[in-house]
């Protein structure tokens, strides 16, 4: 070989030496190829493993915000009629209420919703065993979001604590009221898009207001305040952080190796954020067409969360690890593009297993996936139930269709089964609210009445 030659290729090996070095101490490179870092596969059997049947909060008390207590989408463990083909459930009052997609609050013998009020919006409470009104708040708002034909009033749901109701409107308002002497009284007000620059959503403000630990947490998905906090008994910033679009999810908060961290689901990806001071410790993207992240997240065993999306999104699930003051957020498995899809509807969670409705795609099935891997059960699949929504009850799932019906299926992992069918309960064909079942009582809302079905024993 000549001497040219030789130095050519001594020059290149050099090169190729070189640049292995470099790129083994690359953190990408070296998280391929290090120990700790375990394949989808493991991270799914560890956490089948880990994974306990996570007990429902004690309820007792009634609905008090999104999805009731801790946001799980668990009716309270009270006894309740499920013989619905033989004995169905008997109408106890329906009360007119304007436009809204926003679900009912009920605790305390009160039901609280919503609605478009006119030119406005209103937050009304009814009593819950006449549906007779209580007391209202109404008050000036623009349109609930930029696309007309949906913006027909808010789509939150109150969040209700002791005698203090807070609540988001679809035009971003955040109110707090005071219950004194059965009227209600505001406390403090914001206006999320003039105070933060918040854009207005395509499909309005969508995300109940989460209470904990003395401040309000809201979603306004603008630059520099994609998540707020207030204090709740002053109104007064506590915290922005994060520059993410806004999405129309709702956050979760749980405690994580003791540590308390809000997941919100923007719309863009999902943030882990310290309450105490708004940090973002930890983000994990899940982009979404039209910024779709509706979901809320399924936090488990206050280690695991899952959060899927439709329009051909798929779905994910993270482990929530505490790493010194931060928590991190672990990839278990991603199934973007084939996984089960959430669309309007927010999975429950049972036996190691999601009941759900899967999204835009193939037919909006009422579905059931192992948690721990993402996969399907096998022929567990009630077809075309549409949109609507979802609560456990006990061993039963309460599904509310968005064309009316009203479904009690089994929430058995071994088998599909309807035990119970009532059509025409509500009307409309967008009924999205999430049922509430408090007392033996079946609290619905469709775009024109609030609807109080009797299940008592």
């Amino acid at each position: 070989m000549k001497p040219r030659s030789v130095l050519l290729v001594v020059g290149l090996l050099l090169v190729l030496a070189i640049g292995g070095f470099v790129a083994s101490r690359s953190p990408w490179v070296m998280s391929l190829f290090s120990k700790d870092t375990a394949s989808a596969e493991e991270q799914s059997r560890a956490a089948a493993a880990a994974l306990k049947n996570d007990a429902p909060p004690d309820a007792a008390s009634g609905s008090p915000e999104w999805r009731g207590a801790a946001r799980k989408g668990v009716a309270p463990a009270q006894p309740f009629r499920t013989d619905w083909d033989a004995n169905p459930p008997k109408q106890q009052w329906r009360a007119p209420v304007g436009g809204g997609y926003g679900s009912c609050a009920v605790v305390g013998g009160r039901v609280y919703v919503q609605d478009k009020h006119g030119d406005g919006e209103r937050v009304l409470c009814l009593d819950a065993e006449s549906g007779k009104p209580v007391w209202e708040f109404a008050y000036e708002s623009g349109p609930a979001g930029g696309d007309r034909t949906f913006a027909i009033g808010p789509r939150a749901t109150p969040t209700v604590v002791g005698n203090w109701v807070f609540t988001v409107g679809g035009a971003g308002l955040v109110h707090a009221l005071e219950v004194v002497d059965g009227e209600p009284q505001l406390r403090w007000k914001h206006d999320l898009r003039q105070e933060f620059a918040a854009p207005l959503p395509t499909w309005g403000f969508a995300g109940s207001p989460l209470v904990s630990n003395g401040l309000v947490i809201v979603m306004p998905g603008a630059k520099g305040a994609a998540v707020v906090a207030f204090d709740a008994q002053t109104g007064e910033p506590k915290w922005k952080s994060g520059s993410h679009p806004p999405g129309y999810s709702s956050a979760v908060v749980a405690s994580v190796g003791g540590q308390d961290t809000v997941f919100a689901l923007l719309g863009d990806a999902l943030l882990a954020v310290r309450p105490t001071d708004g940090t973002i410790t930890d983000t994990f993207k899940f982009e979404t067409q039209f910024g779709g992240n509706i979901a809320t997240p399924v936090v488990v065993d206050n280690e695991y969360v899952f959060i899927s999306a439709s329009y051909g999104s798929g779905c994910a699930l993270v482990r929530a690890e505490k790493v010194g003051d931060a928590v991190k957020l672990k990839p278990v498995y991603s199934r973007r593009r084939s996984g089960f899809e959430a669309h309007i509807a927010t999975p429950v969670y049972k036996d190691k297993h999601l009941f759900g409705i899967d999204g835009l795609r193939g037919g909006n099935g009422l579905k059931c996936i192992e948690l721990a891997t993402g996969a399907p059960v096998e022929d567990w699949e009630e077809r075309k139930i549409g949109q609507g929504a979802l609560i456990l009850a006990g061993e039963y799932l309460i599904v509310q269709r968005d064309a009316g019906e009203l479904c009690l299926v089994r929430a058995d992992p071994k088998e599909c089964k309807v035990v119970g069918r009532v059509p025409g309960v509500l009307t409309g064909k967008n009924n999205w609210a999430t049922p509430a079942l408090v007392g033996g009582r079946l609290f619905l809302r469709d775009e024109e009445k609030v609807v109080c079905l009797d299940v008592r024993p």
